[in-house]
């Protein structure tokens, strides 16, 4: 299986857009290499933010056909040549909902230097689910675009969490889905997480460090996440709540809740050429 060396964490930019309060969620663009989307936390309206890796602030654009009660995470990814953005209405601190809500929406079409040309898309999809086991709260979402899961590390407090997974629907329903418990993870305050764009690594970031899982190709993400994950050193960061990888798939990138969010780039180490 595939290992990924990562040099040292450097700072890229502060995020120029002011209105980017309380970065929860992070994504890289999948159609505009060197953009990025993120949304606030609990509290603003349904909308994601563009910005490139000076922290150019590329514009907003509203989600439309929805709410934003409390987003914590989103993913971008990429199926038959489109790509789409989810959304995760999944924040539940004190437990109280027993159903939850994934947003799928086409990614908006940007320009690294024009920034956005739309101001608003719509909701494809609303995706309704309800745990296994009850009700928990959740911060990290991410879609496998190998075998189209939508996996889900809970944040339930103390030293463990749980991942759960649930397959796309291929068809609306108003019926929620069941995400099923596919694993225990020792981890603490999961904050959020990302997919590879090969399907071969999972990504969980706390308030500290991030841990990383391996998928071989034959196995499933039960069994990924069953094995001792690789700990990942990360930035202090005020709040840190939001990881990705970028578009080669290896590169890892993080914002934080604090204004003004800075953009931290860790970057992979580039295999030595041989002699």
């Amino acid at each position: 299986m595939e290992t990924v060396e990562y040099e040292s964490a450097r700072e890229l930019c502060k995020l120029a857009n002011n209105r980017v309060t309380e970065s929860s969620g992070l994504a890289c663009s999948r159609n505009a290499p060197g953009v990025f989307w993120t949304h606030n936390d609990s509290g603003d309206a349904a909308r994601v933010f563009a910005f490139n890796t000076e922290g150019r602030d590329l514009g907003a654009c509203l989600v439309t056909g929805t709410g934003a009660r409390d987003w914590e995470d989103m993913a971008s990814f990429k199926v038959q040549g489109k790509s789409f953005l989810l959304l995760g209405d999944v924040g539940d601190n004190e437990k109280k909902s027993d159903v939850h809500e994934l947003y799928l929406v086409g990614e908006p079409p940007v320009d690294p230097r024009r920034g956005l040309a739309v101001q608003q898309m719509p909701v494809l999809s609303a995706i309704r689910y309800r745990y296994e086991d009850g009700r928990h709260n959740c911060e990290s979402i991410a879609v496998d675009p190998v075998t189209r899961a939508i996996l889900l590390v809970t944040k339930d407090g103390g030293k463990k969490c749980s991942a759960y997974a649930l397959p796309f629907p291929r068809q609306p329903s108003t019926e929620p889905v069941v995400a099923r418990k596919i694993a225990a993870l020792n981890i603490p305050t999961a904050t959020g997480m990302d997919v590879s764009a090969n399907g071969r690594r999972a990504v969980v970031v706390t308030y500290g460090d991030a841990y990383e899982y391996k998928r071989g190709a034959d196995e499933d993400w039960a069994a990924a996440f069953a094995r001792q994950p690789r700990k990942l050193p990360m930035p202090r960061r005020a709040q840190g709540e939001s990881i990705c990888y970028g578009p080669d798939g290896k590169t890892l990138y993080l914002t934080s809740e604090k204004a003004p969010s800075p953009l931290w780039e860790i970057p992979a180490k580039r295999p030595k050429a041989n002699r």
